[in-house]
């Protein structure tokens, strides 16, 4: 029996209406505000703690978490081109290249995880499934549960789960980045909630939270890294007009985190650079801020971000948060240029957007 790859199905305007109305939006959006809301729960507001990553994640995500920590290091072993170019290093295409060469495994090992720890997993469990997907993504020689990859059910939901991930940093022959591919990082998160991999309670705060912030840390540092390293071009930037040149997600979920602080940071904190040198490490959005002002140094706030200047005068995180959240719905998932690019499968389905094939059911 063959094995069906995710499809588009968004292609013109009458199918970008279709998917305004259907549930794959309404769910990852949905998705997208839980993750956010998650945030806001600090019993002790202790924030993000760099140190123990892995707190709060399940097995399967730990196991993700691990691959992440082997994608950063990727672009040491492929270093760029030397070529001059203001946009664009072709090794980009290699750094992509191993990644769908090595996606398999890493979606193997989260998946494995998954089936061996189905309960709240032990501090030991979780540096084992973070090793397992470490190793995962370091070798393309690397090989999970050979058994079960055999099976029909389990081939799909792998073959629509890299999908996702393939697309989630950069597209290796436009050698650009921007907030589809990050969208593409989200629904390859909310899938895997779908299939019971974010843990024992997914809708629960103590679940989502750590996945928000830990996991969505260290996406950015894979993220951020091949930006740098291979001068990617923004996909569909906004200019100065949008957040930063390329992300959108991580501040949403940082306005959130900031909401019941105990430190009286409000949003003019942000043009303090101490607080930001301070509080990088434990609130992802001065960490965001202090990128942008460390990537556009000399040039002043208000220049190179006057979306975020204007938004760093609102009254409360509350109101920061919640235009970003409109802003992430109007900007992200209501664009056709953006959303063009999805693909659907079993999992994310796309059946409500152009119901036309049995082969997609």
């Amino acid at each position: 029996m063959s094995v069906s790859v995710p499809k588009r199905y968004i292609y013109s305007a009458a199918d970008m209406q279709k998917f305004r109305q259907s549930p794959a939006r309404q769910e990852l959006l949905a998705f997208a505000a839980s993750l956010g809301r998650s945030c806001q729960d600090q019993q002790d507001d202790d924030g993000y703690d760099p140190d123990t990553p892995l707190a709060g994640l399940s097995a399967a995500m730990a196991s993700l978490f691990g691959s992440l920590r082997a994608m950063e290091r990727w672009v040491d072993e492929i270093p760029p081109d030397e070529v001059r170019a203001r946009f664009g290093n072709p090794a980009f295409k290699k750094w992509h290249a191993r990644l769908v060469e090595r996606s398999e495994a890493i979606v193997s090992s989260i998946l494995d995880w998954h089936d061996k720890s189905q309960s709240t997993a032990t501090s030991e469990q979780l540096e084992e499934a973070s090793a397992a997907g470490f190793i995962a993504a370091s070798s393309s020689s690397s090989i999970t549960s050979v058994d079960h990859t055999q099976q029909h059910g389990r081939m799909q939901i792998v073959e629509e789960l890299k999908a996702y991930l393939n697309d989630a940093f950069g597209h290796p022959i436009r050698i650009d980045y921007g907030t589809g591919h990050e969208c593409s990082f989200l629904v390859f998160l909310y899938s895997l909630g779908k299939i019971g991999c974010l843990g024992t309670d997914p809708r629960s705060p103590a679940c989502l939270r750590p996945i928000a912030l830990s996991i969505f840390s260290q996406y950015l540092k894979v993220t951020r890294g091949v930006q740098t390293t291979y001068i990617l071009e923004p996909a569909g930037t906004h200019g100065v007009w949008g957040l930063d040149d390329y992300h959108c997600l991580p501040f949403y979920f940082g306005a959130c985190q900031l909401i019941h602080n105990q430190e009286n940071l409000t949003p003019t904190s942000i043009h303090d650079t101490t607080v930001l040198e301070q509080m990088q490490e434990k609130y992802m959005y001065f960490a965001c801020i202090r990128y942008i002002r460390f990537l556009k140094k000399g040039v002043p706030f208000f220049e190179s971000s006057p979306m975020l200047n204007d938004v760093s005068h609102l009254p409360s995180w509350e109101k920061v948060s919640a235009g970003l959240l409109r802003l992430y719905e109007g900007e992200v998932l209501d664009k056709l240029p953006v959303v063009q690019h999805f693909k659907f499968g079993n999992i994310f389905r796309g059946t409500c957007v152009r119901a036309v094939s049995t082969d997609f059911l």
